[in-house]
């Protein structure tokens, strides 16, 4: 069924209803008039500047605001040749998908309401019915078009809603699959009727306002490569993959200020952005090469023992440019030895207080350091075409090398492993890792048998026959991350509207990734067509924390000042780090009491949380005004380090809240 079709006859007889309604039960049926508000319904756009878009779009309607005062809903649609001719907002007010009618062209919707042009109508149907009860006609009071702004007012009342209540709101221009807010697929915004600082008695309670966008903040979003410092799209992680050639040219030589350098540490530790540190022992390319040190394989070779295997995998299996390296002799005794020695060195190097290094990768084992050596079977049959992968016996040397060296310093770098293998939450030093899928998006390599997901839930049998087993659920309490699979055209399919976003967004509620690269949309230009999924990823993405309610006392009497601040969090994950949670009483720019809190962060997995603590104050503090704000502060800098998804940002990055007074 086509929304929003409607014939010249069915609107006829829609009118007489109309008018058969309100002759019967008086105007009191009517819609009530809009009250003064800050917001004049008038086409004029200016007074909505201060108030930030639910959603956005490219193309012809391109924002959606919504606010409201203590009796009107106001929204306004901003683009460029909107319709003037139809037009429809569609209203979810009782925040139940599984009520109300199921719109066409979103996700789950359950639409209450339907404000058509300037008539506003009620569902009366069962969820797939076109049934429908208008309500009333809007005034030019309430309701003004152009080509560029569409603006209205509803009084709440009428659409039964207090402060407190959730709604999601959406907005199609001219029946266009395309041409709406939020954009095809996606899910309705939320927005939420709250007050601005009302009291109770001596208690105030503030209801903060939300911002429905992604937020660029740390451990989270997108991780492009390090060697490059141009990329159109926010983040705050880069990935650097190192060789172990590029590590130690010359044996016992480190040469950390080589790979700094090509991975341009200074400027990203200039601009807040951490590392994901992966070691490469193999990483195949168009031309023969080795990526383990030329001393190494000489050392290993006087040994007496095999340095490896060259390979061209002709079968093209690797993909094209990706099919010739060199696949170490992971059984070598003395690799293995002088390994223990350059994880050692890069644990030693990055476990500093300034903290350049967030995640390391256990790489070192397979191409690419993706456990594995595949195809195993040549052109010709040949068995272990590209390399022999090492049984756990041999891997699990290799992956002790970085528990010994990690462990005890997961407060600022932590351990991530590609599969799941017993090691990964069972070992010798208690640490648990966390996981990265590098074929993110794709359906077969997360759900099959072999499956990375499946592997991490369920245990699996992996590409040399051993049995591995589960490392069920370890997002509760570790991080998950990984890249898109097939380079820019997997990623582009991950992330296009359909059946690939929406794989994607699956693949994002199970397993829970907080960053994904180096295959990332971090080089695509902002606005594409691809803008709105790239936002709707990255918010759900990781942690995303809103301020939902603030209390406290009125005036400030005695010695401290209680606080209650409630956060939901958004995101599908934790925060990875024990970064504090402060609450501070403020003059202007200046902190005059603040107090730590108990919160643990890393326990904050989606859903609600509530702090209560008290800021001490001092008895000599002058009489006047002061403002309450709340900040998560960076251990590095000292300073607050994590944006909230609101208004009310200070320029040291904490956030106010309320006012109170002495």
């Amino acid at each position: 069924m086509q929304l929003l079709k409607w014939s010249t006859k069915r609107l006829t007889l829609m009118w007489i209803v109309l008018v058969m309604l309100c002759t019967l039960f008086a105007p009191s049926t009517m819609i009530q008039q809009s009250q003064a508000a800050t917001i004049g319904v008038d086409g004029n756009a200016a007074d909505w500047s201060s108030i930030n878009a639910l959603t956005t779009n490219t193309g012809t309607a391109q924002s959606l605001k919504v606010t409201q005062n203590s009796t009107n809903l106001y929204a306004l649609v901003q683009g460029a040749g909107l319709s003037t001719a139809t037009g429809s907002f569609w209203l979810n007010t009782d925040n139940n998908t599984a009520t109300g009618y199921q719109a066409s062209g979103w996700g789950v919707t359950g639409i209450e309401w339907m404000l058509e042009n300037n008539t506003l109508y009620r569902y009366t149907g069962d969820g797939t019915s076109w049934s429908w009860n208008a309500i009333s006609t809007l005034p030019a009071s309430q309701f003004v078009r152009n080509s560029s702004t569409i603006e209205t007012s509803i009084p709440l009342s009428t659409l039964q809603l207090a402060v407190g209540n959730t709604i999601k709101i959406g907005y199609i221009d001219n029946n266009s699959a395309t041409n709406r807010l939020p954009a095809a697929s996606l899910l309705l915004p939320l927005y939420t009727i709250a007050t601005d600082t009302p009291s109770t008695g001596t208690t105030t309670v503030v209801t903060p306002t939300e911002l429905d966008s992604p937020l660029n903040n740390p451990f989270k979003g997108w991780s492009p490569s390090a060697k490059s410092t141009s990329y159109p799209q926010q983040h705050r992680l880069v990935y650097a993959g190192v060789t172990w050639k590029e590590l130690e040219p010359t044996k016992g030589n480190y040469d950390f200020a080589a790979i700094e350098a090509t991975n341009n540490f200074a400027y990203w530790k200039s601009k807040g952005v951490k590392v994901v540190f992966r070691l490469i022992l193999d990483s195949p390319s168009g031309s023969a090469h080795r990526d383990i040190p030329d001393w190494l394989v000489n050392d290993i070779v006087a040994q007496g023992e095999s340095a490896g295997v060259a390979y061209s995998d002709a079968t093209g299996g690797m993909g094209a440019g990706n099919n010739t390296g060199f696949s170490p002799n992971y059984s070598s005794t003395y690799l293995i030895a002088r390994h223990k020695l350059a994880i050692e060195a890069i644990a030693n190097r990055y476990n500093t207080n300034d903290r350049p290094v967030a995640f390391v990768q256990i790489g070192s084992l397979g191409h690419w350091g993706e456990f594995h050596t595949w195809p195993y079977v040549g052109p010709n049959g040949e068995t272990n075409y590209t390399g022999t992968f090492p049984v756990n016996a041999i891997s699990n040397q290799y992956v002790q090398h970085y528990i010994d060296a990690f462990a005890g310093k997961e407060d600022k770098m932590q351990l991530m492993i590609r599969r799941s293998i017993a090691l990964a939450k069972t070992n010798n030093k208690g640490l648990v890792m966390g996981m990265f899928n590098d074929v993110f998006g794709d359906k077969p390599s997360f759900d099959a048998d072999w499956g990375w997901y499946t592997g991490t839930q369920n245990g699996y049998w992996d590409d040399i026959g051993q049995q591995q087993p589960a490392h069920k659920d370890f997002w509760e309490t570790r991080i998950s991350g990984g890249e898109f699979y097939g380079g820019a055209s997997g990623m582009n399919a991950a992330l296009t509207t359909g059946a690939g976003f929406t794989e994607t967004l699956r693949q994002t509620e199970l397993s829970k990734p907080s960053w994904l690269g180096p295959n990332s949309p971090a080089s695509l230009a902002v606005g594409g067509t691809l803008q709105a999924n790239i936002d709707t990823l990255k918010k759900r993405m990781g942690y995303h924390f809103v301020i939902k309610e603030v209390s406290h006392p009125t005036t400030l009497t005695g010695a401290s000042v209680a606080v209650t601040v409630k956060v939901e969090n958004k995101g599908v994950q934790h925060f990875p780090f024990a970064w504090p949670l402060e609450i501070q009483l403020r003059k202007g720019d200046t902190v005059v009491a603040k107090k730590t809190t108990t919160a643990n962060l890393t326990t904050w997995k989606t859903g609600s949380y509530t702090v209560t603590d008290s800021i001490p104050v001092a008895s000599s503090l002058a009489a006047g005004t002061y403002d309450i704000a709340v900040a998560i502060i960076n251990p590095e800098t000292n300073t607050p380090g994590v944006d909230f998804a609101n208004t009310g940002k200070l320029t040291d990055g904490a956030f106010k809240v309320s006012t109170t007074t002495k």
